[in-house]
């Protein structure tokens, strides 16, 4: 994780260094000594202080997010301007669009919930009418890994907060909605290791038993069949009952109905950002 001086944040805020070292100094920003003595600010640490006081950003690239200071140019508002940027392939907008409004206060789940979820459908609408519409849902998926990979990486969970771990099952190729999943509960602030797409029962199995994690995620998006889904099932079904199993997607539904045993399906990734929460205060 980056550390920032005093006057590198000051600098990013457009603040005077004096100012930001009062702020420390008052327990406003959490900061650390060196050796030497001299204050050092984790990124993680930056970004929760602009996110809980709306301090604005006059220099943005200071915390290697140049991509804000362009959004801020462009000046996009509104759920129509997240769908511009990747329908035009423009990574630097799109990634600039998302992170201005996750420094802003939103959300990791209230950005996949809304403009990610809504650009995403949008554009994966486009091959109906154009066979190329489907390199452009392939590139938008990418931006969007890309954006949610640069956030993910602000965040900070202790090395010993709860561990989730999860991954789409066997042939479901989809990156995103998995990698959203952990993103979104790395920000509530518990340890996430995502497995991908593609994930057969055998290695979720032996990811469970190396990491003993308290939350495992199951992302099907892609149609599973009556075999898939009753075999998924049954594997949650041996799952420690120590552990919170959660399954999302448009084929949750067909698991919990494979089950014998009650399945917890969620329908948001607000919801997944709840249970997380819940896990980390008991």
């Amino acid at each position: 994780m980056r550390l920032l001086s005093p006057r590198q944040l000051a600098d990013a805020l457009g603040v005077s260094e004096s100012s930001l070292k009062r702020w420390v100094d008052a327990g406003k920003i959490a900061a650390a000594r060196t050796d030497g003595g001299h204050r050092k600010i984790s990124l993680s640490e930056a970004v929760r202080f602009i996110r809980e006081t709306g301090a604005p950003l006059a220099r943005p690239e200071v915390l290697d997010m140049p991509e804000v200071a362009v959004a801020q140019q462009r000046a996009l508002s509104g759920e129509d301007g997240l769908y511009a940027y990747l329908a035009a392939g423009d990574t630097v907008g799109a990634r600039g669009w998302l992170l201005a409004r996750y420094l802003a206060g939103a959300s990791i789940e209230e950005l996949g919930d809304g403009p990610i979820k809504e650009a995403m459908h949008s554009l994966g609408e486009l091959w109906r009418h154009d066979e190329g519409g489907i390199f452009v849902e392939h590139r938008g998926t990418d931006i969007c890994l890309q954006a949610l990979a640069q956030l993910r990486n602000t965040f900070e969970p202790p090395p010993q907060a709860p561990l989730a771990l999860g991954g789409a099952p066997e042939d479901d190729p989809y990156l995103l909605p998995t990698f959203l999943a952990a993103t979104v509960i790395a920000a509530v602030g518990m340890r996430a290791v995502n497995l991908g797409p593609d994930t057969p029962i055998a290695a979720m199995q032996a990811a469970v038993a190396h990491y003993s994690p308290q939350l495992v995620w199951i992302s099907a998006s892609t149609p599973l069949s009556s075999q898939q889904a009753r075999e998924i099932a049954a594997w949650i079904a041996t799952v420690p009952p120590s552990v919170q199993v959660l399954v999302g997607g448009r084929e949750s539904g067909r698991i919990a109905h494979a089950a014998s045993n009650e399945i917890h399906t969620v329908a948001s990734m607000t919801e997944l950002a709840q249970i997380s929460r819940a896990i980390l205060t008991n």
